[in-house]
């Protein structure tokens, strides 16, 4: 009997995202250094973590700043318009976005990012594909979650 080899089949990518607001209400963002647009920070989870470690880490690890989740805006799975989907099914990602405070810290670029600021949300930079989106969701403020 011939034994089949197991390949392993591509599944999508987990990412996780922290939506953080000020006082005025503006939006932090972090200018990447691979392609210079501007994203809402974060990045992908590490086996072993929650989806709430792998978010206030991603954000420390980006901006400097520590937070604490407050609560889930969306999970955004719809890959119609994504810029990586086009480079092959090893580029699905499953976004999921959180609300966060900040708790601490002192804003400060790293190596993923040149610069941190806060931004009106209706005079935002260019940004990475469904970006201005997210936070739009995250200022609606609804009960449930979005689900896309």
């Amino acid at each position: 009997m011939d034994k089949k080899e197991h390949k392993p089949q591509p599944t999508p990518k987990i990412a996780v995202n922290a939506v953080v607001f000020n006082d005025k209400r503006e939006v932090l963002l972090a200018k990447r250094t691979d392609n210079g647009l501007w994203c809402i920070p974060g990045g992908h989870v590490d086996l072993g973590e929650t989806l709430p470690q792998a978010c206030v880490r991603e954000l420390y690890e980006e901006t400097g700043l520590k937070a604490e989740v407050v609560k889930l805006v969306g999970v955004y799975s719809d890959t119609r318009g994504s810029l990586h989907i086009a480079q092959g099914p090893e580029w699905h990602t499953v976004r999921v976005s959180f609300l966060c405070q900040v708790t601490g810290g002192e804003i400060r670029p790293s190596e993923e990012t040149s610069e941190i600021r806060y931004f009106d949300p209706g005079q935002l930079p260019p940004l990475i594909t469904d970006h201005a989106r997210r936070i739009q969701d995250a200022l609606e403020n609804r009960p449930g979650a979005v689900i896309a």
